[in-house]
């Protein structure tokens, strides 16, 4: 099997090294999803435009059988992404009638309005009362004590905000507001723009939130480099200047946020959330590369070609570091995209490793760039110990596979002949304690941004295990349960909100690599790599499926890297087993 294996791995790197660009970044072609392409569509309509046949054509290729879309790729049917769609078809039809298109209409199945995003956009097409979209100001002193409430763990959980009404528009400005998180805060105010035009038209109110939202715009055009974001705040910009007086560079502002969101179509016609995930996709890729290179006389030899890759990735994502010394998930040169932890914790392990295979062109550079990625990372920890997204405290919350991986750097730093760098040990207990208070009694840990309890367990162990804790209980707990948890097939798999699904690739790589790594001889890893083995194609790649998480509302993505940089660190794991 090993022999099998062995090939496996170098077709698998192979396969990676065609997704690194010419200037050094690994960057995978996010898919397409329900939310972005309607929200692009409804932008052109809102500006006389018919969509183009293309975008149509994703909509009728991506309905699924029962007539109805889904969120993404995994096209599990949605109710409010079947409405979202139903509203931009009957628009289009509007627009340019079309028989076909009237066919499909009849088909898709009838739901009841329910998200409040997706009533705005009815309210847009004045199929929806502008005045029954937000909740009473009345209610912002409950609003406040609900805020409060969250914070007590036992409600945390089941406290959450009403989806079928947004908060009212007197919110902004308030402490409130400023608590959201950052992406809320970013979504929120275009859409009171929408609302307040459209009903009180306060003067004031108004300046102030279009202040806010022009003072956001970063340097592509685009507002926070996502599509859905971006969108709503052009269609806000858009309906200023309809009603109500707008600057010079309004249209300006309109324009390029019009240009940025075309280079988020798909070449089948659809539009992915993000931009891209660069930063996060180019170390991981280093991660994969140098976990190969740092065993001397590994399955793969450390060749110049390897060497060069990893050089290269590293020297990119020295250029990309924001000037607080974070990474963002997109790389930007002039660091107006807001550092996050997620991508500066692995951003800055993945400088580290590189030290093991390359020697780089400018070490104080890289040495100069580690420890300002540490300092960073050391600021953000929060008071429990572990690390979130954005800014702790400030609508975030804490997690696991970001405070694995700021361990791991941490960890590797140690490890490093870094000089001047200041003992972290105390910062990585507090981080690993965080993580034996997550695990959930039934011995998984739930992250954020992937899917969903096969990574946080994966992550968690991985950490654990790397730090010299293979035999707490807490991995030995997660490893039952990544057993337990395995398909009949030897995969793994499941949605963005954790219930069970067909095995995916990239949920069997990183479940079968913790596995490896905490208990060698386990069988349920072997199964996993068999898994591997049988749905490798021949050009040595996978097909990346649905496991990344933008958020529950807009649903998730596919990432050809993630279908790489995973198997690869599996079949390598595997391959160190002495036999």
């Amino acid at each position: 099997m090993k022999d099998e294996v062995k090939s496996a791995l170098t077709r698998g790197i192979t396969s990676l090294f065609t997704q690194q660009r010419d200037d050094g970044a690994f960057e995978g072609q996010l898919s397409s999803s329900t939310f972005p392409t309607c929200a692009y569509a409804w932008i052109l309509l809102a500006q006389g435009e018919t969509p183009d046949p293309a975008l149509t054509q994703w909509f009728v290729t991506n309905q699924n059988e029962g007539g109805g879309w889904g969120l993404d790729t995994a096209n599990i049917s949605n109710a409010e992404a079947t409405r979202f769609v139903d509203l931009i078809l009957k628009q289009i039809h509007q627009r340019s009638p079309d028989p076909s298109l009237q066919n499909l209409l009849t088909s898709i199945p009838k739901f009841p309005p329910n998200l409040a995003l997706v009533k705005l956009a009815y309210a847009a097409f004045d199929q929806f009362d502008w005045s029954e979209l937000t909740l009473s100001e009345k209610a912002l002193p409950l609003m406040k004590l609900a805020r409060q409430l969250t914070k007590i763990p036992v409600l945390g959980s089941r406290l959450k905000p009403p989806r079928h009404r947004l908060p009212p528009v007197a919110m902004f400005g308030t402490s409130m507001f400023d608590a959201l998180f950052i992406a809320e805060q970013h979504t929120l105010v275009p859409v009171f723009i929408l609302i307040e035009l459209n009903t009180a038209r306060r003067p004031e109110m108004i300046e102030s939130l279009v202040t806010w939202l022009k003072s956001r715009v970063l340097s592509d055009g685009s507002w926070f480099r996502v599509n859905y974001i971006t969108a709503l705040s052009v269609l806000a910009l858009i309906e200023l200047e309809k009603k109500w007086e707008s600057d010079e560079d309004t249209a300006t502002f309109i324009a390029r946020g019009i240009d940025w969101l075309r280079t988020t179509r798909n070449p089948d016609g659809g539009c992915r959330e993000a931009i891209n995930l660069n930063v996060w996709d180019t170390a991981l890729s280093i991660m994969a590369l140098t976990e190969i290179g740092s065993v001397s006389d590994g399955p793969v030899p450390l060749n110049a070609e390897l060497t060069d890759k990893v050089k290269h990735a590293a020297q990119w994502l020295i250029k990309h570091q924001n000037a607080d010394g974070g990474w963002a998930f997109s790389g930007l040169e002039d660091s107006t995209l807001p550092s996050d932890a997620d991508d500066t914790a692995l951003g800055t392990l993945a400088l580290i490793r590189s030290i093991r295979v390359s020697t780089p062109t400018d070490r104080d550079a890289l040495d100069d760039s580690v420890r300002r990625g540490v300092a960073w990372l050391k600021t953000q920890q929060s008071r429990d110990g572990g690390w979130s997204t954005y800014q702790p405290g400030q609508g975030d919350v804490g997690c696991v596979s970001i405070t694995a991986h700021a361990i791991e750097a941490l960890f590797e730093l140690n490890r490093s002949d870094i000089t001047d760098m200041p003992d972290m040990q105390h910062e990585m207990s507090r981080g690993i304690t965080w993580l034996y208070r997550q695990m959930n009694r039934d011995g998984y840990w739930r992250d954020l941004w992937l899917a969903k309890d096969t990574y946080g367990t994966a992550c968690a162990i991985i950490a654990l295990v790397k730090v010299g804790r293979r035999h707490v209980p807490e991995v030995q707990h997660g490893v039952k349960w990544l057993e337990r948890s395995q398909n009949a097939d030897g995969g793994w798999g499941e949605d963005m909100f954790g219930n069970p699904t067909e095995s995916t690739v990239e949920q069997t790589a990183w479940s079968t690599y913790a596995l490896l790594l905490a208990a060698p001889d386990n069988s349920a890893a072997r199964d996993g790599i068999a898994f591997l083995l049988k749905h490798q194609r021949e050009n040595g790649s996978w097909q990346e499926q649905c496991v990344g998480i933008y958020w529950e509302i807009i649903g998730g993505y596919a990432d050809p890297i993630y279908a790489s940089v995973f198997p690869i660190l599996a079949l390598n794991q595997f391959l160190q087993i002495p036999i």
